[in-house]
């Protein structure tokens, strides 16, 4: 499919409205539930990557470690399935607002307050993750969303589950996708022991990527 294809399409109860985001993996459309009228994102693979075991391994393993974790601070994840040809989607609410990548790119540097007030936000949905026993893997401002609630004027949603570590959860089974000695994540916001590619790291990977990204947002 190129991108954008699903456009103007209908699958299930699905109707796809417009294209908000191209990532690694796939694109992410705005599209509306039909049965109750609820705006929706969803996330697609890209078709190239549809007979990609390891890929959509990864996908699935997104749509599992989010939505096996209840918290206002990791995006939530509604329903998954398939197109008609077979392409995996994953329903999840629909954000608005932007990454935390792009607030640094627009502001350079970030107010000692905000930084601090974003930080404690991602540390809360990483508590939430790592008492369900998911460790993200891959934190970096790109997967901070930034959204706007009534009770404060900058929210946190993490988002991108897809390389995380399930070490012990009662909603998945307990396995990670990695081949031992196989490095995943992103260089400039990884732990010195994931770098290495050790299989022994746990929830402290998380916190170090926190560190980085408050550095650079400061």
């Amino acid at each position: 499919h190129p991108i954008g294809a699903l456009v103007g399409q209908t699958v299930g109860k699905y109707a796809f409205e417009r294209v908000i985001g191209k990532g690694g993996m796939g694109t992410v459309y705005e599209a509306v539930n039909t049965a109750i009228k609820k705006r929706v994102a969803i996330k697609c693979i890209d078709s190239a990557l549809s007979d990609n075991d390891e890929a959509l391994a990864r996908f699935q393993r997104e749509a599992q470690a989010a939505s096996a974790v209840e918290s206002p601070y990791i995006v939530q994840i509604f329903d998954s399935g398939r197109t008609e040809d077979g392409q995996p989607f994953i329903v999840m609410e629909l954000l608005r607002g932007q990454d935390l990548g792009g607030y640094i790119t627009e502001r350079r540097t970030l107010e000692l307050g905000d930084a601090i007030h974003i930080g404690l936000q991602i540390l809360k949905g990483l508590h939430h993750a790592h008492s369900a026993g998911i460790v993200h893997r891959d934190l970096k401002p790109d997967n901070v969303f930034l959204v706007s609630r009534d009770e404060e004027p900058i929210g946190v949603k993490l988002l991108d589950f897809g390389v995380s570590k399930i070490a012990r959860s009662n909603h998945v089974p307990q396995k990670t996708l990695t081949r031992e000695g196989t490095v995943v994540g992103t260089p400039y916001y990884m732990s010195p022991e994931q770098s290495q590619a050790f299989t022994d790291f746990d929830a402290r990977t998380d916190i170090y990527s926190v560190g980085a990204i408050l550095f650079e947002c400061l």
